[in-house]
């Protein structure tokens, strides 16, 4: 049995995509929720099925705290219930977040397989991001199968002496062929630039990055800057700052129309890992509100730029069209395909 693990919002974006394959081939899985975001979860919980098993209202306190302690430590109890309750061969968990790693880290406990999509990401600094870089880093030494979605990826991962490396793409291209489709999206170019901006890491900054991009916006007066402000209140003290007319601050928006601003913006700021890989699908440049990324292939193709709290000097790059698209360095869209090809082919 096939366990699917996720907890937040980006994990059910780059998941659904493998459930829906499982579903498809009738292979039997079963899907876990731990509750770590509820709120985002709203948006994009239509992806997938009604889970199988939930930890939200076990996870409910700690996810009040916003305590990263807290959350692993119920994570992992309700996890050592689960395995011992229920017998699964194989746990899939995504990229880096603390629902991936308190999975994994009870499921090596347990002797359950651990399958790590999206493994092999790195900066080689345990700061930036943080908590991600240790939690991602930890999954990919004790996972069963490392399925990394580049080459750069397959390659750290080898490196570190990884087991069972697939390189398989990202099953974030998936994600977005399945919405570019239902939605009718193409890549035009409007005078929206989107920012998102929410990292832990940048929360001592904050104030100083949106002071910058209310600067950007009184110089770029042609320009619509759109901010959907994420609900951390070490974001949301700082809203204030943003007083320029052609900034809009608005709520935090559901998956579906956040790839709809994206494919029609004229660039993006963000400090996201995950619209740094949905621009490429877009062919859009990003200014990257971070020192380091664990998307290299974004900036080698020249569609991002990283740009630290020095997000102005940027712009007048990020505002020259790039050029004709290549395909997205995250793989053609058949991920989920790849990566249960090997589960399929471990439970024969």
């Amino acid at each position: 049995m096939i366990l699917i693990a996720f907890g937040t919002r980006p994990e059910i974006i780059k998941l659904f995509p493998v459930v829906s394959e499982l579903k498809k081939r009738g292979i039997a899985h079963r899907t876990l929720f731990t509750g770590q975001q509820t709120d985002l979860y709203e948006d994009v919980k239509a992806l997938v099925p009604p889970p199988d098993f939930s930890f939200a209202e076990a996870f409910a306190g700690a996810q009040k705290h916003n305590s990263l302690g807290g959350s692993f430590v119920k994570i992992c109890e309700a996890a050592e219930t689960l395995y011992a309750r229920k017998r699964f061969g194989i746990v899939v968990v995504q990229g880096d977040t603390t629902t991936a790693w308190a999975l994994a880290q009870m499921a090596f406990y347990n002797g359950v397989r651990i399958a790590h999509v999206e493994a092999g990401l790195r900066t080689f600094d345990l700061m930036n991001p943080f908590p991600e870089e240790l939690n991602r880093t930890l999954i990919s030494q004790i996972a069963d199968y490392n399925f990394a979605p580049t080459r750069q990826a397959f390659d750290t991962l080898a490196k570190s002496g990884a087991r069972n490396i697939h390189l398989v793409g990202n099953t974030i291209v998936d994600a977005v062929d399945h919405f570019r489709k239902t939605l009718g999206l193409t890549s035009e170019t409007t005078p929206l630039v989107p920012v998102t901006l929410h990292r832990r890491e940048n929360h001592a900054v904050m104030g100083e990055l949106f002071r910058e991009i209310e600067a950007i916006a009184r110089d770029n007066g042609d320009l619509e800057f759109v901010l959907p402000i994420h609900p951390n209140p070490e974001v949301q003290k700082h809203r204030h700052l943003l007083r320029a007319p052609n900034i809009r601050v608005i709520d935090p928006v559901g998956y579906p129309d956040m790839l709809r601003m994206m494919s029609r913006a004229a660039f993006l700021i963000t400090d996201s890992g995950g619209i740094q890989e949905e621009a490429t699908c877009f062919n859009k440049k990003v200014i990257i509100a971070r020192e380091k990324t664990e998307r290299p292939e974004v900036v080698e193709i020249g569609l991002g730029r990283l740009a630290g709290r020095n997000l102005e000097r940027e712009v007048a790059w990020a505002r020259i069209p790039p050029g004709n698209p290549d395909a997205s360095p995250y793989g053609d869209g058949h991920a989920a395909e790849r990566i249960v090809d090997v589960l399929a082919g471990r439970l024969a």
